[in-house]
């Protein structure tokens, strides 16, 4: 849980490549419960990657593996915190 009990929504705006959507896909639903992901823009290859604050920096770690392990080109152009 967030601060003084506020659950925190995060949610990472990232760009990939579009081959990749569908892997990025399937790696995070491997990881059950800790995050979902949609694609906000199809054209752009844009995706949101939702995870709750208890989760940001396991997602960021995740991330982080696509593109060591897996040479994955992800970008990540925005992080945001919203109170649910």
């Amino acid at each position: 849980m967030g601060e003084k009990g506020t659950v925190r929504e995060v949610i990472f705006k990232v760009q990939v490549d579009r081959n990749n959507i569908g892997f990025i896909n399937a790696i995070f639903e491997g990881y059950e419960h800790v995050a979902i992901v949609r694609v906000v823009d199809k054209k752009n290859s844009i995706m949101e990657i939702y995870t709750s604050s208890d989760f940001k920096k396991t997602t960021r770690e995740i991330i982080q593996s696509l593109k060591e392990e897996y040479g994955i080109l992800i970008k990540v152009l925005e992080v945001r915190e919203e109170a649910v």
